[in-house]
């Protein structure tokens, strides 16, 4: 809602009244009030304001407040680039996007303007940062339902406008077309957009969610496409980058794919050569008024941003340029100076600038922030005092629940109070409590005002975001995960062992043409050529990639090596499956506490999670809660990444125990955790009347005495502790939850003594190790099992840089992240030279407080030091690997790893996972040592690492031994020789088919069917040209072709199919027949179906003598042979001159199958 009156009411005081009306140009008013003059400028304001903050982050808190405060007021937000000027990087398409968009909106209103009121977001480093000129006249691409369009000349276009051709759209600034569809992630748009063709008409406009590339029912009518780069490769460009090249030896590979057209990343950084019309953002701004906010503060960082800028264009360029005939000058492309900037601005718009800092020559604006209170009593005693002095009280909240909560606190105090819906003008001697976002309160002394926000009135700030701004998370479908096998993967055949994946060839065999996967195995001989086995599509179910070793020998076809490895894995998971299934019932049989269903404060505080929920997180919550409210008790493992959510979910599960009047402990590894998890609570709970206590080693004694003694009356609602919970002397009164986080991490006699703490108490279990979706079916119904895989909304991926170790890239690096007020980790992982190290880099970049962290401390010590890195009293850690387990600390956003070819591929993955846990663009480098010569397994590691940079990119690339990890975690360290030998992906099926076998359930495991009939049943390359896309769906319909899945199943995949694809045509309709035929004959126990000879023959049929007669009637020709079960049949011959076509061979079969196996056999549904 908006708070006008309460602003009218503020500016009615003199002096804020006369300012806005005044022609002076600096103004006094503290830092956190400084949202409000703004907001009354805005207000009176007749042309566009810019508003320059210090930070992106200021300008988003600022946007916010004043969308509240001003009606009908359009904000325009132009974000920086994420990276410097002169880095060999480029900015996301996302932020090109909203800047072109920006840009084009601010042209339209020079050009016309508007009556209502526009406020201009920029931040220092996107006001001093030249733009490229004519940027504006460039209009956005509309697209227009309904219009023609030549799919191939807007192929063209859009790789003109920067737009990457992919074979599967994931991202901004990508388009993928197949048949007549056209995929396309425009750079300004929440989802990607998916345009159907018929012929050239655009048909149909919809948006498609990127994760299961399933579309969303919406209608769009038009769509507008701006660049994905700012520096577009004009003709003009390419022909100045070609004759750069000549001179320029070193950056010929750059300059060569600019001068044919093809984007590389860092180009933006010549654009200073490469483009003449370069200039600052002000000339797109003519007339419009300038606020400065905290000019002194903008100087600062201006100089910072400046300086850390050059030394990236001498440690960036200097190496590369060198060796032209002529010095390359980039340095117009830096940043603009501040000072010149500032005496510029006026002589063409007006300037006013807002300060914290008093001195004579400035206007008061009388605003006063508000005193900081410890506790509500000691704000409401405040509150009392100021209304006896006549002021006028507003308190602002930011959910329904918390505004009544403070009229039920003001009332016991007998404090006259009242809750309005809608602001009015206060009035005095009575507080006004009204559901409303501020981000801080004032005091307007000259008009007897006083406004506080929710987290002033409580002490602390209890986080809310309104339901108008959170967007709903669509609950996941099937995450699309195509089987992207390389050639020379290694990948496991159920029956033939370990293979090398080759190729996907096509054979035409009679009739029918189908797919193959080609895999080598080990040769018969020494000396021998290797064998190959051809795998028909429709058996992907046999096949899984390796997962277990670094390289695995390749296993003889028909050898008995594999047959021994399968065998000794079976014993292993047999003993396995009894202990697990034993745990299951001892479970099911014990007696645990009901939790009642969601109260109206679970409601609220829910309303309260600033982030978007991901739909992982969605789901996970809903089967949380239902654990919870069954008499039995849960046992549920929650698996994901860290930064995925998980703190999330453990709080709704406590505060829905502590609603029911439980106790709930929290049990973390390390006193870290129990820090931070402290805050994360005290946060999320603020404001509710819950007793949180902390037990750890940094607690006084006095502190803990004061927390066991609550915990055995019951006074304290949650305890979060390191191991020291497990203690003797730590008694619950009333226990109902426990939550375990970093599960892997606690050890055998820790878990013991779990097992006497939660006897009948519901277990909510989590883990950062990733554990693949093998293991979650393998150990479901053991015990429930939930995970996070959808990366929150927001997260970028993490720009990758592999070199030598230099000492100007470091200092470089250091300081951009000091520009953004964010840290670094530093690893260097020889305790030896760590010292030499700290000091080194000490002098290289004087300003910043570096730490140091290694095993060899004392423990104490060590996390004492992270504790003051995390609270942000350091800027550089340098520490061993022991970063690498779950440090979690937000502002860290730059990784330098020194000497990084010694290190595992998987560790270098765990260890680039510490950054990039916000929403600032990461940056990791990986230096190796340029006075040695890598070795190959090291390249290879490198070019991996930095190759796989993408979001979830763990779970695809270095998680191998990870996941081993995990699961030697959950089964036992013993099992990893057994994993090794036979896979991972195969060893977890067979821990799933022994459980379902001790449970007495039916096992389904892939059938042995060989299915041969003379159809033309594949997915051809016209209609779907992409191998790894083709593969998925196959692999898709072989997991849908066994005895379990229905018809049904197999509509979903077509409906799949169609809607990411287009229509299917007949050979993709006649596989999805085949695939239900599969299924039949899995359910009638069938081996061999055989169509390809002059007789069909199926195999094994079990027939009496009586059935072998009465089926010779019906079926003339049939032969039968007794002992090998074998039923032969003359096969259907053409009538006339036509053959048989696809459509009767396939009726044909399924009149055999009702003949020979009973009425009882049906289509579930007549196929089309």
């Amino acid at each position: 809602m908006t708070l006008g009156p309460v602003l009218q009411a503020a500016a009615l005081s003199r002096p804020l009244d006369k300012a806005v009306g005044s022609k002076a140009g600096v103004f006094f008013t503290p830092a956190k009030t400084s949202f409000l003059a703004v907001s009354a400028f805005v207000s009176k304001a007749q042309r566009p304001m810019v508003i320059v903050t210090a930070s992106a982050r200021q300008s988003e808190e600022l946007s916010t407040s004043l969308t509240s405060l001003n009606e009908q007021l359009e904000i325009i937000d132009f974000p920086a680039w994420e990276t410097l000027p002169h880095e060999r990087l480029s900015p996301s398409a996302e932020t090109v996007g909203k800047r072109l968009r920006a840009l084009h909106r601010m042209n339209q209103l020079a050009a016309k303007p508007v009556k209502h009121k526009v406020a201009i977001m920029i931040s220092i480093r996107a006001l001093l940062q030249p733009v490229i000129g004519g940027l504006d006249k460039h209009a956005p691409f509309e697209i227009t339902k309904g219009k023609d369009y030549l799919l191939p000349e807007l192929a063209l276009k859009l790789i003109e406008i920067a737009y990457q051709r992919v074979d599967m759209v994931t991202r901004r600034g990508e388009f993928a077309i197949r048949g007549g569809i056209l995929d396309i992630f425009p750079t300004t748009e929440e989802h990607a957009l998916r345009l159907e063709f018929f012929g050239d008409q655009l048909e149909d406009i919809r948006e498609f969610q990127v994760a299961d590339q399933r579309s969303i029912p919406t209608q769009r009518d038009t769509i507008d496409l701006y660049p994905a780069r700012e520096m577009l490769i004009t003709p003009a460009v390419a022909i100045k980058a070609r004759e750069m090249a000549l001179e320029f030896p070193n950056l010929t590979e750059m300059l060569t794919k600019i001068s044919e057209g093809i984007p590389v990343a860092g180009m933006e950084s010549l654009a200073p050569t490469l483009i003449s019309n370069f200039g600052p953002i002000i000339q797109y701004l003519p007339g419009a008024t300038f606020v400065l906010i905290e000019p002194e503060l903008l100087a600062t960082r201006a100089s910072a941003l400046v300086d850390t800028n050059e030394e990236f264009l001498h440690a960036a360029w200097d190496t590369a340029i060198s060796g032209g005939s002529a010095p390359i000058d980039l340095s117009s492309g830096g940043f603009l100076d501040f000072a010149e900037l500032v005496t510029e601005i006026p002589k063409t718009n007006q300037v006013i600038q807002l300060t914290s800092l008093p001195n004579d020559n400035q206007v008061d604006l009388g605003l006063r922030e508000i005193p900081q209170f410890s506790s509500t009593s000691s704000s409401a005693d405040w509150l009392a005092d100021q209304l006896a002095q006549n002021q006028r009280i507003l308190i602002t909240a930011k959910g329904h629940g918390t505004a009544e909560r403070i009229v039920e606190l003001l009332s016991a105090q007998a404090i006259p109070v009242m809750l309005t819906e809608v602001a009015r003008e206060p009035v005095a001697g009575q507080v006004q409590v009204v559901v409303a976002d501020l981000p801080h309160g004032f005091v307007s002394s000259d008009a007897d005002l006083i406004v506080l926000t929710e987290s002033e009135f409580f002490g602390s700030a209890a986080s809310y975001q309104s339901p108008s701004t959170r967007r709903l998370a669509k609950r996941r479908g099937a995450q699309v995960d195509p089987l992207t096998l390389k050639q020379g993967d290694y990948v496991v055949h159920e029956i033939h062992g370990i293979g090398r994946f080759k190729e996907l060839v096509q054979r035409k065999n009679l009739a029918q043409t189908r797919e193959y996967l080609v895999i080598e195995y080990s040769p018969p001989k020494r000396g021998y050529p290797a064998d190959t086995l051809f795998v028909p599509t429709d058996q992907l179910d046999f096949l899984s990639r390796y997962v277990g070793g670094e390289a695995p020998v390749l296993s003889k076809m028909g050898g008995t090596d594999w047959a021994r490895a399968k065998g000794n894995a079976r014993k292993a998971v047999r003993k396995i499956a009894i202990d697990l299934v034993k745990l299951y019932s001892l479970r099911m049989k014990a007696k645990g506490h009901a939790f009642g269903p969601d109260t109206a404060w679970q409601h609220e505080l829910e309303q309260a999670f600033t982030f978007q929920e991901t739909p992982d997180q969605l789901t996970t919550i809903d089967e949380v809660k239902k654990d919870m409210e069954r008499a039995v008790p849960m046992d549920r493992l929650l698996a994901g990444d860290v930064g995925y959510g998980k703190t999330e979910v453990a709080i709704r599960a406590a505060f829905k125990a502590i609603q029911d009047g439980k106790q709930v402990a929290m049990l973390v590894p390390t006193t870290l955790l129990v820090r931070q998890h402290m805050q994360t609570f005290q946060e999320r709970y603020g404001g509710f009347p819950i007793n949180i206590r902390a037990l750890s080693r940094f607690q006084s004694a006095k502190e803990i005495k004061k927390t066991l003694s609550e915990t055995s009356t019951g006074a304290a609602d949650l305890v979060i502790g390191t191991h020291r919970l497990l203690s003797k002397g730590v008694e619950f009164r009333n226990l109902g939850l426990v939550i375990i986080d970093e599960e892997q991490r606690f050890g055998v006699e820790h878990k013991e003594k779990l097992k006497e703490l939660k006897t009948n108490v519901d277990v909510l279990a989590m883990s950062a190790t990733p554990i693949p979706r093998t293991l979650e079916m393998a150990v479901t119904g053991i015990r429930e099992m939930s995970t996070l895989a959808t990366p929150p909304e927001e997260r970028q991926p993490i720009l990758t840089f592999v070199g030598g170790y230099s000492e100007k890239q470091v200092a470089a690096a250091i300081r951009r992240e000091l520009i953004r007020e964010g840290q670094v980790f530093f690893v260097h992982n020889r305790v030896a030279t760590i010292e030499k190290v700290v000091a080194d880099l000490q002098k290289l970049v004087p300003e910043a407080r570096i730490a140091m962290a290694h095993g060899q401390m004392p423990e104490s010590a060590l996390e004492q030091v992270v504790i003051d890195f995390w609270e942000g009293k350091y800027d550089v850690l340098v520490s061993t690997t022991i970063i690498e387990t779950g440090i979690d600390i937000p502002n860290a956003n730059t990784l330098i790893v020194d000497r990084a070819e010694n290190f595992g591929l998987s560790q270098l993955h765990q260890i680039r996972g510490r950054v990039g846990r916000s929403r600032e663009r990461a940056y990791a480098y990986f230096f190796y040592d340029p006075t040695k010569t890598l070795s190959e397994t090291a390249h290879d590691r490198l070019a991996t690492i930095a190759t796989n940079n993408e979001l979830g990119s763990g779970m695809q690339v270095a998680m191998k031994d990870l996941e081993i990890r995990g699961a030697g975690n959950m089964l036992g360290g013993e099992q990893s020789g057994h994993i090794a030998g036979v896979g991972f992906d195969l060893y977890l099926r067979m821990i799933s088919e022994a459980v379902s076998e001790f449970r007495g359930e039916p096992v389904s495991s892939p059938a042995e069917l060989k299915l041969e009939i003379p159809v033309d049943a594949r997915i051809p390359p016209e209609y779907l040209d992409s191998e790894r896309l083709r593969l998925e769906a196959y692999h898709k319909l072989s997991a849908a072709s066994s005895a379990k899945a229905s018809r049904a199943d197999l509509d979903a995949i077509m409906q799949e199919l169609e809607d990411r694809y287009g229509k299917a045509p007949i050979p993709v309709r006649q596989l999805i027949q085949v695939t239900e035929l599969r299924q039949q004959a899995n359910r009638l126990n069938l081996k061999d179906v055989n169509l390809l000879g002059a007789q069909a023959k199926l195999a094994p049929v079990e027939l009496s003598d009586a059935q072998v007669v009465a089926l010779s009637h019906k079926l003339p020709g049939t032969k039968y042979l007794q002992s090998s079960k074998l039923l032969r049949l003359p096969m259907p011959i053409s009538s006339g001159l036509n053959p048989v076509s696809d459509q009767e061979v396939i009726d044909w079969v399924w009149k055999v199958f009702v003949i020979v196996f009973g009425e009882s056999i049906g289509k579930t549904s007549k196929s089309d």
